[in-house]
């Protein structure tokens, strides 16, 4: 959240201060569908993952992982711009109004560190792959096809992510100013506003070390995913000229889903992380309409992967089948072996 700006909006037109149609369209209707159908089916989700001992494979590990940490910005990050948009017509992202000081730090941990473990569990996925793909052999003797190691490194993910987003629960604090609006304003637009505030620079250069590190991250994860594609292909070439099992089928089974589940990831929020990087020192723009279309993107994220895995691998929807729909468990049929 951005620092202070002196309260100050004498030279705003009132009309750049509110919210616009498309703003109320997107944070009262559009938010509310998106993140409740995200809510519900990534709880789905781990329960699927968790219950049905099929589905207990490595990489369904990250995926379960994937769904609680989507799980936790998605309850989380919306909050403040409900808040926010119910309490004032004023177009203000980050007054929070007359909530309790305790909720800045703990929305600040708690959202941060599920942006956090969602991109490093995408990485790491996207690593597993690369090596099952393009490093078989080392795939098969390093141990990444053991279901307990892939919880572990898990366990060591979220270690690892709440160590690094601690800070934000001692750093972060309640900040009120007094607003000067433009003088047609005074009389309809609350005269304080209270927002979240980082304080200390160890902070500002933690948040541009993410920043740098989730743009390098995603630049990794595109090429390993260009290598993995290289890959498949030659496989598919190769295997055309032999009469043995094709090793790329059962592969690009598996490469299909995580790599639709990654381009999604990194179209969505790729624009999220620019605007909120240039967003870093601003309160309000001309036209706040950009940043709730890309945190929308973010939210459509977070809500769309339990899509991905039913649409892309039979397994997820047999075991959904089984699991939620009656009529489905009477029938005989049962997933088949092929692992993801």
């Amino acid at each position: 959240m951005p620092g202070a700006n002196n309260g100050s909006y004498k030279n705003i037109t009132i009309e750049s201060l509110l919210y616009t149609d498309l703003d109320k369209v997107i944070i009262s209707i559009i938010m509310p569908i998106v993140v409740t159908i995200g809510i519900i089916g990534n709880v789905m989700t781990i329960i699927v993952i968790a219950s049905k001992k099929c589905m207990h494979t490595p990489v369904n590990v990250y995926f379960a992982n994937l769904a609680i940490a989507d799980t936790m910005f998605l309850i989380v990050s919306p909050a403040l711009i409900w808040n926010s948009y119910l309490k004032s017509p004023v177009n203000d992202l980050y007054d929070i109004g007359e909530m309790p000081n305790w909720v800045c730090p703990l929305y600040d941990f708690v959202s941060t560190t599920g942006e956090t473990i969602a991109l490093t569990t995408i990485f790491w996925l996207s690593i597993e792959r690369y090596m099952a793909v393009c490093r078989p052999l080392k795939f098969q003797k390093s141990g990444f096809r053991n279901f307990s190691r892939s919880i572990k490194i898990c366990g060591i993910i979220w270690l690892l992510c709440l160590s690094w987003n601690a800070p934000y629960l001692v750093a972060t604090h309640t900040i009120t100013e007094e607003v000067h609006w433009p003088l047609i304003a005074v009389n309809i637009l609350p005269n304080f506003r209270t927002y979240c505030r980082r304080d200390g620079s160890y902070l500002a250069i933690l948040w541009y070390i993410k920043r740098a590190l989730t743009l390098l991250i995603i630049v990794i994860i595109v090429a390993l995913y260009t290598a993995m594609l290289i890959s498949l292909r030659k496989s598919r070439i190769a295997a055309a000229s032999s009469t043995r099992p094709p090793r790329y089928k059962s592969e690009m089974k598996v490469f299909l889903t995580a790599f639709v589940t990654v381009t999604v990831y990194v179209v969505c929020i790729a624009p999220y992380y620019i605007y909120r990087a240039l967003g870093q020192f601003k309160y309000i723009t001309k036209d706040n309409s950009p940043l709730y279309i890309f945190y929308l993107m973010a939210y459509i994220n977070s809500s769309v992967n339990p899509v991905i895995y039913n649409a892309m691998n039979y397994n997820f929807r047999r075991a959904f089948c089984d699991v939620y729909c009656s009529k489905c468990n009477r029938k005989k049929n049962k997933p088949t072996n092929v692992q993801i």
